[in-house]
């Protein structure tokens, strides 16, 4: 059944104690997440230019597309970051887990259904539902449809409970109720005890709205950029996410309607999958050789992304700035190889047993993302991992070697602990 809504239909608050509040932010630190994933899947499966079967009317649509669809993934990855700054503010960590694609009925409401798919219509569509103004009536598409299911509990009591939303704009606005609440309970000195030191602000990584929180009013206006950016703006601004996805579909009408066989992207799966799963009807392996071993160290660049931007966070050290700068940038430095991988992904075969079906980065998550521990230890877990992953990329027949040689300079560069 589609997840259908009408104007006016948002569940009600949930505010509660502090946990209530650090409960919430970590299902939107997730949203942020997974849609970024979803987002870059996306984009990643378009093709590029003539020599990949497209007019010279269609490249230029589609490389716009990319680089739209690229900018969406990036503020997500900007809301991610306010989010986690926010979470520190108020005495969390940052959280960077979530679970794996596709996501389970049941862990977020059921008009929020996150997986996997390429480039289509049905998937454009989707974004588009996802990211609609708050208040504004929609109907998802009928390829991810779920049955309608509440997440309620009995009592509501100490425990955090789930806040419920038909827009995400709905979960912002459960965290700014939850803020001012506390605030109103404990005083806003006491509610935002985690200081700005170790936050992640302008001087270290160049978002629009990552800056340090230390008050009620500084969280106010990052959950007001996150919405105006696309989570369920009101004012459905031009460069709002949803405006730029029903753009994207304007554009597509019309190219399919000259070209009905018009095709965008490659037929990447949906919910590709790292490790065989137990119930494989909605997933697909990814067992030809060439591509498993590419998809193996592509997830591997990104969960030492993760790490880096884990580490980033709730700094105590002499130099915290210069130390964020380091891991940011090679955070950032992963983040190009990790694009330029899922780009070859896209055109290769994903199974012998899947005729037809490319391959797709399926960002399979670490086990755990707590934080290493810091100083000489970090830096040298870090050092490991990089190198690792330069001499897994000399071994994937297809990786460039500018690859391998890039991550190695990297790990020879990376320079995090100074003795005191």
């Amino acid at each position: 059944m589609n997840s259908k809504v009408s104007p006016g239909e948002e569940p009600a608050v949930v505010t509660g104690n502090r946990e209530q509040l650090l409960h919430l932010l970590a299902e939107a630190s997730e949203i942020e997440h997974t849609l970024m994933c979803s987002y870059l899947y996306a984009a990643f499966s378009l093709r590029r230019g003539e020599e990949e079967g497209l007019s010279t009317t269609e490249a230029s649509a589609v490389n716009r597309w990319r680089k739209t669809i690229m900018n969406v993934a990036v503020e997500e990855m900007g809301h991610l970051l306010m989010v986690a700054n926010l979470t520190v503010a108020v005495g969390g960590r940052p959280h960077f887990a979530r679970p794996n694609f596709p996501v389970a009925p049941g862990y977020f409401p059921s008009g929020v259904v996150v997986r996997l798919t390429g480039f289509s219509r049905e998937t454009l569509e989707h974004f588009i539902f996802l990211e609609r103004p708050q208040g504004a009536p929609g109907d998802d598409d009928r390829a991810f449809g779920r049955e309608s299911y509440d997440r309620g509990q009995a009592v509501r009591g100490l425990m955090p409970s789930a806040q419920d939303y038909t827009t995400i704009g709905h979960l912002y606005e459960a965290i700014r109720a939850n803020l001012i609440s506390l605030a109103g309970r404990v005083g806003e000195a006491e509610l935002f005890l985690g200081g700005v030191g170790r936050q992640v602000g302008p001087g270290v990584v160049d978002f629009q709205g990552v800056t340090a929180i230390a008050s009620l009013e500084s969280a106010c206006t990052a959950i007001d950029l996150i919405i105006e950016q696309g989570e369920g703006s009101p004012e459905e601004q031009e460069e709002s996410h949803y405006r730029s996805f029903l753009a994207i579909r304007d554009d597509l009408e019309e190219l399919a309607g000259k070209n009905p066989s018009f095709a965008p992207a490659w037929p990447v799966a949906d919910n590709p999958v790292l490790r065989l799963p137990p119930s494989p009807e909605d997933r697909v392996f990814i067992d030809h050789p060439e591509a498993a071993a590419l998809l193996d160290f592509t997830c591997s660049v990104y969960g030492l992304l993760l790490r880096l931007l884990v580490q980033s966070f709730g700094r105590t050290g002499s130099e915290p700035a210069r130390e964020q700068r380091t891991l940011i940038s090679a955070a950032i430095a992963l983040m190009h190889t990790l694009a330029g991988a899922s780009d070859q992904l896209a055109r290769l075969p994903a199974s012998s047993s899947k005729p037809g079906v490319n391959a797709g980065m399926s960002f399979t998550m670490l086990r755990g993302v707590e934080p290493l521990l810091d100083g000489r230890v970090e830096e040298q877990l870090i050092r490991e991992q990089l190198r690792d992953l330069a001499d897994g990329a000399r071994s994937i027949p297809g990786l460039s070697g500018a690859v391998s040689a890039s991550l190695s300079k990297l790990a020879e560069t990376f320079i995090l602990w100074t003795p005191s």
